[in-house]
């Protein structure tokens, strides 16, 4: 034979080799979409992930094929059957209460991937992709709406976090729907701490889980704080207050829970510079205007009762004494601040009484006992 002859009779049937492999990396594609098509939400769950996981296999093989791996129209399937996947592996697992979460993961970042792909600039089904998945979320969204407006906040939050994740596969932020998540939170969280038999434990619960989904959110954080402090365990909550003080270091209201949290735990001097931090935020916030000047009252207090405990004669005594008095002129400070703007709080006014007597101000405490007296009559 001719060598040129057998050369090209060589080069046809290379040619005819790879066109059949390309033909059946194709034929995967469109495998993959026919079973694709029997996929309906009317079906059985075992039915829809028996079509489903077979459209997975012939897609699997084709993302992985030279031949198909960047084929605009296998990505666009691809994610379309992850899609359904994760739907109907979510609802068959929570069904039986074991969700598989490494699965689960696994499904949401291959069809992540594919939707990358899809939503690229100049990407042949970007607008298709686009709007397949913002009529997801707006379905879940509105699933959230009517589930909050029945009151069934616990099934409305689980809506608006999904709506949100949905956009997120296209980097879409949801702001509504994270907002009214942490609305549902709330609701929720005041359903298991605020009745006759609180349920601290599932609140604390839901409120992790939902930390997860937005590490992120200082008003989650918060939320924690709040469930803590209604279960009267401040060690718990200042856990927490850390963290959301690292997201929002101006938060006057952090500042000044944490203070408290301090208090309770004899921390002094951590508990007044948590104080002076909201003042130093908000000069005018009244109730770190209270809790300071309360706190440095009753710190002093303490210090002088240590000082009155020891021998009269020991230097220690003396020095006690001295850091009580210079406690207590640090407590007037604050609370003739205060007292301006709230001059008829008469607890205050009998900490000032008492507080510039123990000081040698005779005449500063008989004019704060006149005002009390005033407000008596």
């Amino acid at each position: 034979m001719n060598k040129k002859i057998f050369t090209s009779a060589l080069a046809v049937l290379f040619l005819i080799f790879a066109s059949g492999i390309s033909y059946a990396q194709k034929k995967n594609v469109q495998n993959a979409y026919n079973y694709l098509k029997k996929y309906n939400p009317k079906n059985s769950l075992d039915k829809n992930l028996e079509v489903l996981n077979e459209a997975k296999k012939n897609i699997d093989l084709a993302a992985v094929n030279a031949d198909t791996k960047d084929d605009a129209k296998m990505h666009y399937y691809r994610g379309m059957i992850y899609m359904g996947l994760v739907e109907v592996e979510t609802q068959k697992q929570m069904k039986t209460g074991n969700l598989d979460q490494e699965m689960l993961s696994g499904y949401v970042n291959t069809l992540k991937e594919s939707l990358k792909f899809s939503t690229a600039p100049k990407a042949r089904y970007k607008s298709e992709v686009e709007k397949l998945i913002n009529t997801k979320s707006n379905q879940l969204y509105t699933l959230g709406v009517n589930a909050y407006n029945s009151k069934n906040f616990e099934m409305a939050m689980q809506m608006f976090i999904q709506s949100s994740s949905v956009s997120s596969w296209i980097d879409k932020k949801a702001d509504d729907a994270n907002k009214n998540t942490l609305v549902c939170l709330n609701q929720v969280v005041n359903k298991y701490t605020l009745g006759e038999e609180p349920n601290f434990e599932i609140a604390i619960l839901i409120a992790e889980k939902v930390k997860e989904f937005m590490p992120n959110e200082v008003d989650v954080y918060i939320t924690l704080i709040n469930i803590y402090v209604r279960k009267n365990d401040l060690a718990g909550a200042k856990q927490y207050m850390s963290k959301a003080l690292e997201l929002d270091p101006e938060n006057k209201s952090l500042h000044y829970n944490l203070g408290t949290a301090y208090m309770s735990q004899g921390e002094n001097e951590k508990a007044e510079a948590s104080f002076e931090k909201a003042l130093e935020i908000d000069s005018t916030y009244a109730d770190a205007q209270y809790q300071l000047g309360a706190h440095l009252f009753n710190w002093a207090r303490d210090v002088q009762i240590k000082s009155q405990e020891l021998d009269y004669r020991d230097p220690k005594s003396e020095e006690l004494l001295n850091q009580s008095k210079e406690i207590k002129r640090k407590a007037l400070t604050v609370l003739e601040k205060y007292i301006v703007t709230n001059p008829n709080d008469k607890q205050v006014l009998e900490i000032l009484i008492q507080t510039h007597f123990q000081l040698g101000n005779k005449e500063k405490a008989m004019s704060y006992k006149e005002r009390l007296n005033n407000i008596k009559e």
